[in-house]
């Protein structure tokens, strides 16, 4: 609280020489940013379109001014949960017959990141700058952000600065090289299959003179009668899928790295965003459960809900129920399935 001055010469004093208002630059809201994202969104379904199929960018490029990332930065998980919630509610407003689902990623990918500037244009702490493209496999790759890059393009959909219009354009990739992706502000969610299917269905079915009989149901993918779990891992940094079977009672996730290459009971990733280690999962014996502890300095969720971190000699254990996903770093995602 500003002290009142206490003298009639300190009063005289103000007035003659009024003290200097500091005001804060306005920064972004989260409700601008998710805004923006779903009028990125909209635009690209409107432009990619074609005939009946519906197709939208599925990547998207954030960048905000260094004092915007670092103040919005622990509400970014929630801004693309609910990015991601708008973008599916309007896909299910737009899918009906003839129409048709289609993309070309199996993802939603979002990357935020801070800059003062891009294109050769400053950004202010009031700015939010969105680059959407149908697919995040080229902006994945960590030489899109070298100067490295080259004269590779990407085809992506820019929003011009003050106004309410996107540009189509071939984005120079090199021109991100500036910008500084740092590992929590990446992250990766799967599209869910159902949007894709429920309008092929349909359409079937009007055009089936009679009835059919149903389909058989698909066999159920492989299981190993020795493990305990199945773990499907999906890597979006490289866009990459594998599966792993927990046979011991106790294992560790974590980077692959030459120090241990050796243990058995590891499941060794090959990607930067994944600590060594990052998490450990075991089956209680006494409890029939399993349980799962997080040891990165970056955030791990389980369905969801961040699980805090363990010192190495002190784990705190979480209970790790069948059927559910494990997030590592936003990029990483497990999806833990208990077979016996």
């Amino acid at each position: 609280m500003e002290k009142t001055p206490s003298t009639i010469w300190d009063q005289l004093g103000n007035l003659l020489v009024p003290k200097r208002q500091v005001t804060t630059p306005r920064t972004v809201s989260n409700e601008q940013i998710l805004h923006e994202l779903i009028r990125c969104f909209e635009t690209s379904l409107n432009r990619e379109s074609i005939g009946t199929s519906l197709l939208f960018d599925a990547s998207y490029v954030v960048i905000l001014h260094p004092a915007s990332y670092a103040e919005r930065l622990a509400a970014l998980p929630v801004i693309v949960n609910e990015a991601v919630n708008a973008f599916s509610e309007e896909l299910k407003k737009r899918n009906q017959p003839p129409n048709r689902i289609v993309t070309v990623a199996s993802h939603w990918h979002f990357k935020f990141g801070p800059g003062t500037e891009f294109d050769n244009r400053p950004i202010t702490p009031a700015d939010v700058e969105v680059i959407g493209s149908l697919t995040g496999a080229s902006l994945e790759n960590d030489s899109v952000l070298s100067p490295k890059a080259g004269s590779i393009n990407l085809k992506a959909t820019r929003k011009v600065k003050n106004t309410n219009v996107y540009d189509k354009l071939d984005l120079n990739l090199p021109a991100f090289s500036h910008i500084d992706f740092r590992e929590p502000g990446a992250f990766a969610v799967r599209i869910d299959p159902a949007l894709l299917h429920p309008v092929v269905e349909q359409i079937d079915a009007v055009v089936q003179p009679a009835p059919q009989p149903a389909p058989a149901a698909p066999a159920p993918g492989p299981v190993r009668p020795d493990a305990l779990a199945r773990i499907d891992c999906y890597m979006a940094d490289q866009n990459t899928e594998e599966t792993y079977w927990m046979k011991d009672r106790e294992i560790v996730v974590a980077r692959r790295e030459p120090d241990n290459e050796l243990f058995t009971n590891y499941i060794r990733l090959a990607s930067p965003y994944v600590s060594n280690p990052h998490a450990r999962i075991r089956y209680n014996e006494a409890a029939d459960a399993f349980q799962l502890a997080s040891f990165s300095r970056h955030e791990t969720r389980l369905n969801e809900v961040v699980v805090s971190k363990s010192e190495p000699g002190n784990p705190d254990w979480v209970d790790l129920p069948s059927a559910s996903q494990i997030l590592l770093n936003g990029v990483v995602t497990l999806t833990f399935q208990r077979i016996a």
